[in-house]
């Protein structure tokens, strides 16, 4: 049941950082913060996306706190690393940022090292 607290808490954060990334992208800069709050109060578009981001991470930290209590450490965060792999994939589908083989180069090292750590041990 671990790992299944585990993955909610990977595709809860996964959503959660490209909802974070629309809203960034639409509200006005955190440095202008009187017209960021305005926007706010308005809820003006990407005002939504920003509190779902915010409540998804709430919730994926919820989810971690389960996952904790149930798999050691070193698995639980190995399975957390996911988020790089999901984040990478759907900003390139639906946020239609620029693919890289350095970026793909990335993604294969992190399931090789995901895989590697759930790999059963020999004695």
């Amino acid at each position: 049941m671990g790992i299944l607290w585990a993955l909610l808490s990977v595709v809860l954060v996964s959503v959660a950082q490209l909802l974070l990334r629309s809203a960034m992208v639409t509200l006005p800069a955190v440095s202008d913060i009187g017209t960021l709050l305005w926007h706010l109060l308005q809820f003006k578009p990407g005002t939504a996306s920003l509190f779902l981001g915010l409540c998804g991470y709430l919730s994926s930290m919820v989810c971690w706190f389960f996952a904790l209590r149930q798999l050691p450490l070193a698995k639980a965060y190995a399975l957390l690393s996911l988020s790089y792999i999901s984040v990478w994939v759907a900003a390139l589908l639906l946020q239609n940022e620029a693919f890289s083989w350095q970026g793909l180069a990335g993604v294969l090292l992190v399931m090789v090292g995901v895989m590697t750590i759930f790999a059963p041990q020999r004695r």
